[in-house]
Parts: C-alpha cells; sequence; structure tokens
C-alpha cells in the first residue's frame, strides 16, 4: 500500500466510522493508482471531511491540495490531523464553504484534478457540479460514489421511442408517423445495446439530514444517479471517462468494501475531451494496474 491509515490519527477524527482496510484501499486505487492525476498536481478535494484523502494525495505526490467541506468542525479537524505531517505544511487549506457555492466561484485552470469522493450521492445538484467542473477545466476529475441500480426502462424507452415518431410528423414534416413494427426493431435494437442506449436515472431520497455523514441540506433530500446517467452527463459535459473497475484492482481482503464489489458504489476518471485530443490523442489512461 502507498498509503497506510493503521493507527493514523485519522480513524480518531472522524464522526462516522473509519476502517483501516476500506480507508487503505480507497487511497490506493482511487489516488495511489493514478499517478498522472496526483504526481505534482494542485488538487481540488470536494467534501474533503477530516483531510484523509488530502493526506493520500500529498503522501501520492500532490503539489497542493485544497479542500472544501461545508461542516466547520471537519475543516479544524482536517487542519489538525495535517499539523501532524510537518512535511506537508504550506501545501493544503481547508475551506469551510457549500462546495457548489465553491466551484460556482471558483475560475477557470485553478486546479488541475478534483475529487469527489462520496458527496455526488447526497446532492440534489449533481447537473449543476458537473457543469462547474468542466467550466474549470481540470486535466482529470474522479468520481466516487453510490449509485442508483440500472433498469432497462422497456415502457419508457417504447414511450420515447414513440413519441419521437409523433414529433417527427408534428414538428419535422416527416409524411406518416412510423409502424408499430419498425418501432418494435428501434425497441429491440436498443435492447440489445445497453452500452450504446443507455438510460439515466436519478432516484430521490431522503435520508437524516441529522446522522453523521448525510447530506448537509436541512430538508434531508438527496439523489442518487444511476451508473447510465453519470456516463450520459460526463459525456453531454464534453469528458471522456472510464469506470474503474474494482474487481480488477487485485484487492486481497473485501472486508468493509462490500459495496466496491457489489457494484453498489463506482468510481470513475475523466477528462475533458479536448484535453485529450490536445494532449494525448486518445482515450483517458486507466488507473496504474499493479
Amino acid at each position: 500500500m502507498n498509503v497506510d491509515f493503521s493507527n493514523s490519527c485519522f480513524l480518531r477524527s472522524s464522526n462516522v466510522l473509519a476502517h483501516v482496510n476500506r480507508l487503505n484501499w480507497r487511497a490506493e486505487v482511487l489516488i495511489a493508482r493514478a499517478p498522472d492525476a496526483v504526481r505534482g498536481k494542485r488538487i481540488l478535494d470536494l467534501a474533503s471531511h477530516d483531510g484523509r484523502f488530502a493526506y493520500a494525495a500529498l503522501q501520492c505526490g500532490a503539489k497542493s491540495v485544497v479542500g472544501v467541506e461545508a461542516r466547520e468542525a471537519h475543516v479544524a479537524s482536517a487542519y489538525g490531523n495535517l499539523r501532524t505531517f510537518p512535511e506537508f505544511d504550506g501545501r493544503y487549506e481547508f475551506i469551510e464553504s457549500d462546495l457548489v457555492t465553491f466551484l460556482s466561484n471558483t475560475p477557470a485552470h485553478a486546479f488541475d484534478t478534483i475529487l469527489c469522493f462520496g458527496i455526488f450521492s447526497h446532492l440534489i445538484e449533481q447537473v449543476e457540479v458537473l457543469r462547474e467542473v468542466r467550466r474549470i477545466q481540470p486535466e482529470f476529475f474522479i468520481l466516487d460514489c453510490w449509485v442508483a441500480r440500472e433498469a432497462l426502462n422497456v415502457l419508457e424507452r417504447w414511450r420515447n421511442i414513440r413519441v419521437n415518431s409523433i414529433v417527427a410528423v408534428l414538428q419535422q414534416g416527416k409524411a406518416t408517423v412510423d409502424s408499430i413494427p419498425l418501432r418494435l426493431m428501434r425497441l429491440v435494437s436498443e435492447l440489445r445495446n445497453p452500452r450504446i442506449y443507455k438510460t439515466g436515472k436519478l432516484v430521490f431520497l431522503y435520508e437524516d439530514a441529522q446522522a453523521n455523514g448525510a447530506t448537509i441540506r436541512e430538508s434531508g433530500l438527496m439523489a442518487w444517479a444511476n451508473g447510465s446517467l453519470i456516463e450520459m452527463l460526463l459525456d453531454h459535459f464534453a469528458f471522456d471517462c472510464k469506470e474503474i473497475d474494482w474487481l480488477d484492482q487485485s484487492v486481497v481482503d473485501w472486508s468493509d468494501l462490500w459495496d466496491y464489489k457489489t457494484g453498489d458504489r463506482k468510481s470513475w476518471i475523466a477528462q475533458p475531451k479536448n484535453l485529450i485530443r490536445s494532449t494525448r490523442g486518445g482515450v483517458p489512461r486507466a488507473p496504474h494496474q499493479q
């Protein structure tokens, strides 16, 4: 492991349970195995909690880290934790702020890499967050969150095909509505190619806003996106993304990592498409496999 949280201050500073094996593997897979996104980079850590992943990024060679955290107590904990590592003095800052507000006030190119670990599934502003991240134009965006279950949504797909056929006649001048057999052929084509014909889903739920680790919204309203929606939005905002396959990371101990093993939680590394064309000429590199 490149980062080891055993006996660290981060095990005592969190108001939610902190498991060594989980922290170690998340730091390893999401940070240490993405050296192009971390070494020498100016990193923004969204919802930085007690500074655990800011520490991991610095340990893996980040030039600097700015953590944004809405809870004052967590900001204080993060500063207290990082002060125990004098070798990182002057390379970190933690700011108390709502992350959506912070992003909207951040100038373009202010950061090379943006980390978004966990918080995405406690928001209702997923579209706004991705829009602002794209405007800032980091070289890398690493996203890790709970996801809603995928679904074929056959009835919604059929309705969409039917509506598009009607719109083609009413608004686009097509002579006749597509026949039912033709529409069925299109539906079958979509169902045979779920990776091409994705169906995005955003599930709104309530959680206890007073619980540790919950949303900061007083209403408790949060939303889970499914993986298809996340990839559709990243594509819409001109990102190329690569899902990190947790089952291909040679994890030797899955204790406290069941959500990654079952696919209830997923991770992506993304880059702006124009940056890739101008600097690499291809798709983003997957995290380094060790």
